[in-house]
């Protein structure tokens, strides 16, 4: 009874993850082959919005460094509302107030898939965005490694829940899988040789990187 239900779990739980696990393997192999057709961008798509923001927060020099973050990632979230996206603010901090014009303000936000460039004009009450889409290629680079919130998507958000789901049913996989090899008495010397193989270069390899790293 107890190796069914393992079993069963184990079936079940990786064709819930099959999705996951398809794109993060995908993705790892962009990661390590970036052809140029996965960095592929559409042509920019340039539009106009009215928006009303006349309390958006303004940096000043004065400022400590965390407070300048503070105050963009508060005036990011107005544009980004204002505007109806949902994306985060680049993590290089691409923006910034003009500081020839108190009026404008560039927000920068991206999200997997879509680059948005947004100059906001306070007392005209007008936003000018750049949108810049990519390919379902970077969809799943930007998938790969997001495991937080996304501003403005309760939806997207749930995606770092999938993850954990994913990581601990692949560590379940792993450890499962040997269990039910261990009930077959067949093949044994294979599995030992095969399990004994990798254990041991992974142990070498972290071994390695500790020493040598």
């Amino acid at each position: 009874m107890l190796r069914k239900t393992i079993l069963n779990v184990h079936i079940y739980g990786g064709l819930l993850c099959f999705s996951y696990l398809i794109i993060f393997g995908i993705s790892s192999l962009n990661f390590n082959h970036p052809f140029a057709f996965t960095r592929a961008k559409q042509e920019p798509t340039k539009w106009e919005h009215r928006v009303h923001l006349p309390d958006l927060p303004f940096t000043s020099a004065v400022m400590t460094a965390e407070q300048r973050i503070a105050t963009k990632a508060a005036a990011n979230h107005a544009v980004r509302e204002s505007l109806g996206l949902f994306g985060h603010q680049r993590p290089w901090g691409e923006s910034w107030w003009d500081p020839h014009d108190p009026d404008h303000y560039h927000a920068s936000l991206v999200r997997p898939g879509v680059e948005y460039e947004v100059d906001v004009y306070i007392n005209r009450e007008l936003a000018r965005v750049t949108e810049t889409r990519t390919n379902a290629w970077m969809v799943m680079k930007g998938l790969h490694g997001f495991h937080g919130e996304m501003p403005g998507s309760a939806f997207v958000s749930t995606w770092r829940w999938y993850t954990e789901f994913c990581t601990f049913v692949v560590l379940f996989a792993g450890a499962s899988g040997v269990y039910l090899w261990t009930r077959r008495r067949n093949e044994r010397c294979v599995g030992y040789i095969l399990l004994g193989a990798t254990t041991a270069c992974s142990l070498a390899l972290m071994i390695y990187l500790t020493l040598h790293g």
